[in-house]
Order: structure tokens, then sequence, then C-alpha cells
């Protein structure tokens, strides 16, 4: 395979469930995962195309499919296999063959409008057109006491936004599947970056916390590119639970060089996921209620709660992202370990607020890291929501069309 080569190896069927048209788009490699549950970060801003990791070949490529086809294109192709910010992380894949030159899907985004992948290998930061294949350094390197989480793009597309974390202290010199304690067995600094997506600059500090924290995740509020989110993981637990006490959901505002939690009050000390709601105004997130099940919940970026709600029946882990045109969010989770619904938050009866999209059917945990999750990824227009699935050991990319005929 070369880069700008082209083929077709998807498959069409029925959704079991809901008769809903669903395309898989990959049969083949080992691993292919989309980038994660960020809004507007999957899809290019016509709906058509989005971009992908595939593992196949002894190789790791970032690929980029067409939604109503199924058509790929290889855009480029890393040396490697294993994303050498996972392994730090504890999460990697446990093939004989990673050596950390690879990518993840996490640490992948689109800038939707110019149509551009980016994505962290290695300790650099790149982009790639999606339709030319054109490739250019953003960030050529981190240094080797850090590592990176997931990139965001500005909604003016002028900058790239990414946090780095203070590297495992063990694999400074050479990285290692077996090191003696866990990542979050370290203190660890948390720093927030920007670069110019045209890769026309150097990387300039938004903000340093200065107490030990770690983040994996920060995201531009979709019609701001003074404000974006990041999670604030505090000691002893990180991002698997922080301190237990401080809100996991923080604010930056570039300009002013202020952060804040977007809210202090939760109905559990330690909010799981969250996203942007499109229009910018608010952010969607989850978590575990201390009284047991799942908290859901909607947050203005000024703090003032539009919807919460406690639901004891969710309890599985799952992400959320708010769906474009219906008061919904999508999970993959929380209430079943199955399936896609709508979770609607526009005050219909309890009867009514689910609403099946489609089964995933993935084997979550049959995988290390976050390699089986779905984490489902909507273009502008809703009609096309994205998932990755895995089964028998490796994982495959799906598209499901919402605007299909279906039985629900």
């Amino acid at each position: 395979m070369n880069i700008g080569d082209t083929w077709n190896e998807s498959q069409e069927s029925r959704d079991p469930l809901t008769g809903r048209l669903v395309r898989r788009l990959t049969s083949q490699g080992r691993i292919n995962q989309t980038p994660t549950y960020h809004t507007n970060s999957g899809f290019t801003a016509d709906g058509g195309k989005l971009a992908f990791v595939s593992v196949r070949e002894g190789a790791t490529w970032i690929l980029s499919a067409e939604a109503t086809t199924g058509k790929l294109k290889a855009l480029w192709r890393a040396p490697g296999v294993g994303d050498r910010n996972y392994i730090h992380r504890g999460m990697s894949l446990r093939f004989d063959d990673v050596d950390g030159r690879g990518v993840c899907g996490n640490p992948v985004c689109m800038a939707p409008k110019s149509q551009t992948a980016v994505f962290a290998v290695e300790r650099s930061l790149m982009a790639v057109d999606i339709n030319t294949c054109q490739t250019r350094v953003l960030l050529h390197d981190c240094g080797p006491d850090w590592i990176f989480g997931a990139p965001c793009v500005s909604p003016d597309e002028r900058h790239v936004a990414i946090a780095l974390s203070s590297c495992h202290p063990e694999m400074r010199e050479k990285l290692t599947l077996n090191p003696a304690k866990h990542f979050i067995d370290y203190p660890h600094t948390l720093r927030l970056i920007r670069v110019p997506l045209d890769g026309s600059g150097v990387a300039e500090v938004l903000y340093e916390h200065p107490q030990p924290a770690q983040s994996a995740h920060c995201a531009f509020c979709p019609t701001d590119n003074n404000l974006l989110y990041f999670d604030l993981d505090l000691p002893p637990r990180y991002w698997r639970g922080s301190d237990g006490k401080t809100p996991r959901i923080w604010l930056l505002d570039i300009a002013a060089k202020t952060v804040r939690p977007v809210k202090t009050d939760f109905p559990g000390p330690f909010q799981i996921h969250q996203a942007w709601l499109w229009d910018g105004s608010a952010i969607a997130y989850h978590g575990h209620a201390s009284a047991g099940g799942e908290f859901f919940g909607v947050v203005t970026k000024d703090g003032k709660t539009l919807w919460e709600r406690v639901f004891p029946q969710a309890q599985s882990y799952g992400h959320n992202t708010p769906d474009p045109v219906k008061q919904a969010l999508i999970i993959d989770g929380m209430f079943t370990r199955d399936r896609l619904q709508w979770l609607y938050w526009d005050g219909r009866p309890d009867e009514a607020i689910l609403e099946p999209i489609c089964l995933h059917n993935t084997e979550w945990a049959t995988l290390p890291g976050q390699y089986t999750h779905p984490h489902p990824l909507t273009d502008r227009t809703g009609r096309w929501i994205s998932f990755t699935a895995a089964k028998a050991g490796r994982t495959d990319i799906h598209v499901v069309d919402t605007q299909s005929p279906s039985r629900t």
C-alpha cells in the first residue's frame, strides 16, 4: 500500500435492532480506531469524509473514508506500531511489534473546513491534507519529558491546542511495556499549548497548572477561538478519579489567562467525559453518581445548569457526544453495553427518553486502553455517526446513516 492509494473494503448491512443502514468501513488490518468523542473533531464540514488510524501491513496509517461510498484513501504512514503516549500511560497494545513509533485514534482530530487531519506521533505534532496527502509538521519535538493528549482545532482553524503531561519517569530514555510503577504512581505536570495549524510558528504555552496534574483532553468552544475546556486530573488517581473532590471540567480563557471550573456542584465527585454542544453555548457531561448509577447534565459556559439527572439504572461505562440537531446526547454505554442510543434532555417522558440508534456490539476490555471503545462521533448535519467496534481481538470502523429508514 502506498500514500494516495484508494480502495474499498466496506460492507453494508441493516442494523438488526433498528433497521438503519450501517456501513462497516474497514474489514482489514489489526486495529482501526477513530478519534475520540469531542464535538466536530471527526468529520469534514460537509459530512462526507472522516479520518482514522489503521494498523496494517506492519505499520500504522492515517486513512480517510467516504461515508456514503466506503472508499478509503491512504494519507500517511508511520514506521511503527503502538502509540508512545499510550505506552507511557500504561494503555498500550501488547503486540510483539509494538515500538511506540505508531499512532492511536485518541491523538487524532479533524480540521473540518480545511479537511486536514491533525495527529500526534512519537514526539511530533503533524497534519495531513486528506485530499492531497500533503503533510506538514506543526511541532517538531515536544521533548523527552512530555507526552501528548488529544489535539483540538480552533473554530477559525488557525490554531491547534493540545495538552502536554510529563512523561513516565522510567521512560525518558527508553520505552517499556513493563515499568516498575504505573504512570499514576508518580507526580506529573500539566501544560496546555497551541501551535499554528499552517505550521508557520512555534509552540505557545497557554497554561501550566501550579500543582501536580495531568490531562489527555482539551477542546475549543465551537464558536469561540478564545475559550477551551480541559480535563484537570489530579493525584492520587488522575484520570481514574482525580482527588475525589475537585471538579474535572475546567475552562481556559486564553486572552485573560484565567482558568476556572465550569461549575463546582455535581451529583458525583468526578466527571468522566464532556463535550461541547454544537452551538458552543454549553457543555454536556456525565459521571458516576455518589448514590449509585450515572449522572448526566448540560451546563452553560457561565456555569448555569440547564439539565441534570441521575439514572440509577445506568451502571456501565461509556461516552457521550451531543447530537447537532436533536436535543439529545449520543451515548455508547451506561444503560447498555451493546448499542448506540440517543439520550434526550428535551423534557419528554421517561418511556421515550432513550432511543436506540444501532447496535455496536463491541467487545469491551478485550484490548488494552481505549482501542475497543466505540467513541461515537457525528457530522455537522447529524446524518452520520461513526463508531469503533472490537471483535475477536481486532477493531473496525463503522458509520450509521441516521436518515435511513428505521423501525424505531
